[in-house]
């Protein structure tokens, strides 16, 4: 039964002492009594029941309507509210667009388990989509037929290049709070991409089959006018691998053959490029390198520790690359007749203006935090890491048009990046110093500064078959609060303007007795 509350019950009980008003009128507002001089008693008993018949039945009914109406105004003051029950809040199951028949085959009992216990059925990609018919899946009740009419959703706010779990999940549990939520997706490294956002606890992950490995192509190097050399990444769960291919320069536009199962790349004669399938049934160009990566340290004694560290992850990092990159570590400033590619300026000096002024014509400049950077502790996830990179100093002053590379837990910037012409800057709100961050410690270092080297990073995220760490999906004890639960989110119906209507129609009728009641008496 709906509950009832008063949000003035005091102010109410106060309002209703009010009948006592219209109760002492009519037991004392008396006329008092005509002396009639009588030779018998037989005429004063006749006088003496004529005064009592004088108490018409409307006097009393006047009370009663009179009594109503400032017990209706009292109930008017106390405010009354009536709390309806709650609609059923039905679990959410959220199965990912991408699922194959084979994947949905193996966790179809998870699915009919679902369906029994009442839950909705909706897809999620791109936009996860209104509830949709369990007959979508083959797991309708006899006689149902699918429903492929229900195509509206509810739009993402994910970065539009790339579908992202994260932002998937999280969109869902914005626009549907407090219910619990399956997701059914393949839970591979590169279904997420930046940190773990705050996530309700009744998030499930349900992982779909996936294959034990993949192999994919990175980028491509011309050493020789008729050579080719081709990078290839072979990802399983294990981590992921590198690989060079070497064949000869084609002389036509079209695939590149032995590359490998499921590996696909294609050369196009007209543009010049070499090019690779993705997900969304388009192409995206590879990387193109014709001359190895020039690179330059340049560093002062404060950020010496972080240049020994970055020196070893850029190795690391073009130990991979076909065209080993030049690489040249010195606490000299480089002179401004060498060609560089990369220049990071490792000191608390501003960048001079002779090669400032070379970022448009393509230079790459990295800096990192100076001196004055604040103490303010942070995190940074790692995709396929359990444990965040920890930081100890931050430098939180922002720049203009700049775009975030690599965000914080927080979703500041880590990394932040300006283009200008061909070339970029690159700023580091930390310090690979180990007494600034953990950065050095982090064997996905030289992973993360790859993708900056080459000539052009895809626009779109490359295949990872390694499964997210199930420490990274659950247990994390950032979650989201749970925002208007039960007692707070359920319906209430305000009935205090049926109290003052009511208490206006009972006004209406006692003025119609009371002008009933004086016109009878003057007549």
């Amino acid at each position: 039964m709906p509950a009832l509350f008063f949000h003035h019950a005091t102010a109410g009980w106060l309002a209703l002492l009010g009948l006592v008003v219209p109760l002492a009128i009519y037991l004392w507002n008396r006329r008092p009594g005509r002396v009639v001089q009588v030779g018998s008693v037989r005429w004063l008993e006749a006088a003496a029941n004529r005064r009592l018949r004088s108490i018409k039945p409307e006097q009393l009914l006047l009370l009663l309507l009179r009594a109503a109406i400032l017990s209706l105004l009292a109930l008017v003051v106390a405010e009354p509210v009536q709390q309806l029950a709650l609609p059923p809040r039905h679990g959410q199951a959220l199965l990912s667009e991408a699922a194959t028949p084979a994947q949905l085959a193996a966790v179809r009992p998870v699915l009919d388990s679902l369906r029994r216990q009442g839950y909705q059925l909706r897809r999620l990609g791109q936009a996860v989509s209104a509830p949709q018919s369990w007959a979508t899946v083959g797991l309708g009740e006899p006689g149902e037929a699918a429903d492929t009419t229900q195509t509206s959703s509810l739009p993402l706010t994910a970065c539009a290049t790339s579908f992202n779990l994260w932002s998937a999940v999280r969109q869902a549990a914005d626009s549907l709070p407090n219910r619990p939520f399956v997701v059914l997706a393949p839970l591979t490294l590169d279904a997420f991409s930046g940190t773990r956002p705050a996530l309700p606890a009744q998030v499930r992950w349900v992982p779909l089959p996936t294959p034990d490995s993949a192999a994919w192509p990175v980028a491509a190097w011309r050493p020789q006018p008729d050579s080719l050399v081709l990078l290839l990444a072979h990802g399983s769960e294990n981590g992921v691998s590198f690989r060079r291919v070497r064949r000869s320069w084609p002389a036509a536009s079209g695939p590149i053959a032995g590359l490998g199962t499921d590996v696909e790349a294609a050369f196009d004669a007209a543009r010049g490029e070499f090019t690779t399938p993705t997900s969304s049934n388009s192409r995206q160009p590879l990387p193109l390198l014709t001359k190895p990566i020039r690179l330059a340290v340049s560093y002062d004694a404060a950020h010496a520790p972080s240049a020994r560290v970055l020196g070893a992850a850029l190795r690391a990092a073009g130990s991979v690359l076909p065209l080993s990159p030049r690489l040249t570590l010195s606490s000299a400033v480089p002179s401004p007749a060498d060609s560089l590619d990369w220049l990071f300026w490792l000191r608390e000096a501003p960048v001079p203006a002779e090669w400032a002024g070379q970022v448009a014509a393509g230079l790459h400049i990295w800096q990192e935090a100076p001196n004055r950077s604040p103490a303010l502790a942070g995190s940074f996830g790692i995709t396929g890491n359990a444990a965040p990179v920890q930081l100890q100093r931050l430098d939180t002053s922002k720049q203009k048009s700049a775009v975030v590379a690599w965000p914080l837990a927080t979703g500041g910037p880590l990394l932040s990046t300006r283009t200008r012409g061909t070339g970029a800057w690159y700023r580091l709100h930390t310090r690979l110093d180990p007494t600034w961050s953990s950065l050095a410690d982090s064997p996905e270092l030289p992973a993360l500064l790859l993708p900056l080297l080459l000539p052009a990073s895809p626009p779109i995220p490359t295949p990872d078959p390694r499964a997210m760490p199930i420490s990274q999906l659950q247990g994390r004890p950032e979650v989201a609060p749970v925002t208007g639960g039960p007692a707070t989110s359920a319906p209430i119906r305000n009935l205090a303007p049926w109290a003052a209507a009511a208490a206006g129609v009972l006004f209406a009728l006692e003025r119609l007795l009371a002008a009933r009641r004086l016109g009878q008496k003057a007549a």
